[in-house]
């Protein structure tokens, strides 16, 4: 019984522990700066540069998924600045409306695209499956 939980559930434990431990510090500083929602806003801008980046390569290799993440991410930050100024709301709505409609573009182009032959489909975006990653 005890081998069958070192292969089935080490790898997910460890990286939820991995997670904790990176994210404590500064998850603290944003909750003192009153910037909590920044982690998940910036969680979920990444999924449409993701998809845009498996697309034109074909390939879930880390570096075209980390240009598309950073991409992603970046035009997050330009339209979050930018519905704050021009719509004269507070930083959390923008952030707000930014990451809804960023990763609601991201399910759907997910989910119109031929994504079929790559563990890259809907329910891995919204439920995750750390049981899948064997890179530790």
């Amino acid at each position: 019984m005890g081998a069958e939980f070192v292969t089935l559930s080490l790898t997910p434990i460890l990286i939820g522990t991995l997670a904790a431990i990176a994210c404590a510090l500064p998850g603290n500083f944003l909750l003192l700066r009153r910037q909590a929602l920044i982690g998940d806003a910036i969680s979920h801008v990444v999924l449409p540069g993701i998809v845009v980046a498996f697309l034109l390569t074909g390939s879930v290799t880390t570096l075209p998924m980390v240009l598309g993440a950073g991409g992603a991410a970046l035009v997050a930050v330009v339209l979050i600045e930018a519905i704050r100024r021009l719509g004269r709301i507070e930083p959390g709505a923008a952030m707000g409306v930014v990451f809804t409609a960023m990763f609601a573009g991201g399910v759907l182009l997910l989910e119109q695209s031929d994504t079929s032959n790559v563990h890259l489909d809907v329910e891995h975006a919204l439920y995750g499956n750390l049981e899948s990653l064997i890179w530790l």
